[in-house]
């Protein structure tokens, strides 16, 4: 029993440290930010753009505006990465399923037990499903072209925007 109410008493003495409530405000340059402590805003709490221009200048704003273009490019980079390990990967998989489904048809085109001991001729006798598969791949590999040339336009973007390749910058392989 003193357990339980040594613990609701060390509760209620530690709640206001979590207590504290998260504010949001937005600066000059339209960032949100986010804390728990007051920050450099000024004005009332209706007047989400009132922050801290006061104290900023020019620089700062192209530092800022540097700063948000960079995480804009790095967002869109790791969507076109996504996006090309995912074609990428689907491709792998036919390719496989292509590969398994010629590998099964080369061992009957001399003759099995599968087909009676008779040989197929070497004409197209690929089956509907390698026909479907071979459709499917041919977009998916052009759309990961697509994909890498849309990379390299970004980087030759960020690159004359920022001036240099960012450090943070990996080719899409």
């Amino acid at each position: 029993m003193r357990t339980v109410g040594l613990m609701v008493g060390l509760l209620a003495f530690a709640a206001p440290a979590w207590a504290d409530e998260i504010e949001r405000w937005t600066d000059a340059a339209g960032n949100v930010h986010y804390t728990n402590a007051p920050g450099p805003r000024t004005g009332d709490e209706s007047d989400a753009t009132a922050a801290p221009a006061a104290h900023g200048d020019a620089a700062a704003d192209t530092d800022s505006d540097a700063g948000a273009y960079s995480t804009s490019a790095s967002l869109r980079r790791n969507t076109l990465e996504r996006d090309l390990r995912a074609t990428e990967k689907r491709i792998r998989e036919i390719d496989a399923k292509l590969a398994s489904l010629a590998r099964a048809r080369g061992q009957h085109a001399k003759g099995s037990a599968a087909t009676g001991g008779v040989g197929t001729v070497t004409v197209d006798v690929r089956s509907e499903e390698e026909k479907a598969l071979e459709t499917e791949r041919e977009p998916l590999a052009q759309h990961a072209v697509e994909v890498r040339n849309e990379a390299a336009r970004l980087r030759q973007e960020v690159t004359a925007r920022l001036g240099a390749t960012p450090p943070w910058w990996i080719d899409i392989r």
